[in-house]
């Protein structure tokens, strides 16, 4: 071998090494001015635009497209991305909360800091198939759990504070919300179509409400809960197609939705939440979107059509909702999408009549 020659492997090794590069920097190149997607579209004026697109933890931890390329090429962490993320909520840093029932773990994520932290995978109660969540006043977080068929409680460190459901007593926790003084946990028992209510210190069981059927205070798998401004318990009653409200001590109050395609009816509602100012959102499956509605239960406007590129959903499911952003899983497209509101957010934060246009023009 002369001076000048090359080793074939080094050679070799180079040419990936140059591709891989090459593949990187024209990766880091793109870039989606996600401010451009907005509803409703024009000509009325935007009140809501896409804020923020995570796949993952390699999504927050990189700092520029090139660090996100390099990762998606390097050897894969298993919590790097999603697998098949389900729930999410707020924290009252305004941190994201995600389950992934694929990989059997919490993610939170904090942009402002570029951190990311996966909870739920070490200790002597591990998550296995983690569903839908919810945040106490103190932060606690509270993990519906099918695969261990209970609700796990995690500090804001991830430490394991409590578990909820002795052996026998959930049959299928789907999701999992808190009073607001933090001193109920109630509990979705889908495949018992009946809600738990716990009591957070002691953790034994208040009382249950609930049975299999399609009256009103009756259910067919109901799968997730919110709890709104007045104290209310929200339940999306899945088969029924409809959501119900109770009381906090489990007396019906009311019901809002019903199957059909129009605006405000459901097909296949997945989740619901309640921002501070009252209003409500739902997601469905079927339509790919979020509704959002006032307190009245009046339909304002909605978000998202079915497909996968920005403000689009291929099967929408958890949802959740703080200050003037709201956050929407897209469980088969392995994202969680970010939106915020750009006026003020209010029970007339919808564009009026014409808000039900984005369901043919999507958004711009």
């Amino acid at each position: 071998m002369t001076r000048q020659q090359t080793p074939p492997w080094i050679a070799a090794a180079g040419v990936a090494l140059a591709l891989g590069l090459l593949t990187a920097c024209a990766a880091a190149k793109v870039r989606i001015n996600y401010a451009e997607y907005v509803w409703p579209p024009p000509p009325d004026e935007a009140r809501i635009r896409l804020d923020d697109i995570i796949w993952g933890r390699g999504d927050v931890l990189a700092k520029s497209g090139l660090q996100r390329a390099l990762l998606g090429s390097a050897p894969q962490n298993p919590y790097q991305w999603f697998k098949r993320p389900f729930g999410v909520d707020f924290d009252s840093q305004g941190r994201i909360l995600v389950t992934d029932s694929g990989l059997g773990c919490l993610f939170r994520f904090d942009r402002a800091t570029r951190r990311a932290d996966v909870f739920g995978t070490k200790g002597a109660v591990t998550l296995r198939t983690p569903l839908g969540l919810g945040v106490g006043p103190d932060d606690t977080i509270y993990v519906a759990d099918i695969g261990l068929k209970k609700v796990v409680a995690l500090d804001s460190e991830g430490k394991i504070r409590a578990v909820y459901g002795k052996e026998g007593e959930l049959e299928n926790p789907t999701d999992a919300a808190v009073s607001a003084d933090g001193a109920r946990l109630y509990v979705a028992d889908s495949k018992a179509h009946r809600i738990v209510v716990f009591d957070v210190k002691t953790g034994q069981t208040v009382k249950t409400f609930g049975k299999r059927g399609g009256a009103e205070g009756e259910f067919a798998f109901p799968s997730a809960l919110a709890i709104d401004r007045d104290g209310n318990l929200l339940v999306v009653d899945q088969i029924n197609t409809r959501i119900q409200v109770f009381s906090a001590d489990g007396e019906f109050v009311q019901t809002f939705g019903e199957q059909g395609v129009g605006f405000g009816n459901f097909v296949r509602p997945k989740d619901v939440a309640v921002d501070e100012a009252g209003l409500i959102y739902a997601t469905d499956g079927a339509f790919s979107n979020v509704q959002i509605f006032n307190e009245d239960f009046d339909l304002l406007t909605f978000v998202g059509t079915g497909g996968p590129n920005p403000g689009q959903f291929q099967g929408a499911a958890g949802v959740a909702a703080r200050g003037d952003r709201f956050a929407v899983v897209d469980q088969l497209g392995n994202r969680v999408q970010v939106f915020r509101f750009i006026g003020p957010k209010t029970s007339d934060a919808s564009s009026g009549p014409a808000s039900p246009r984005l369901a043919t023009s999507g958004a711009h």
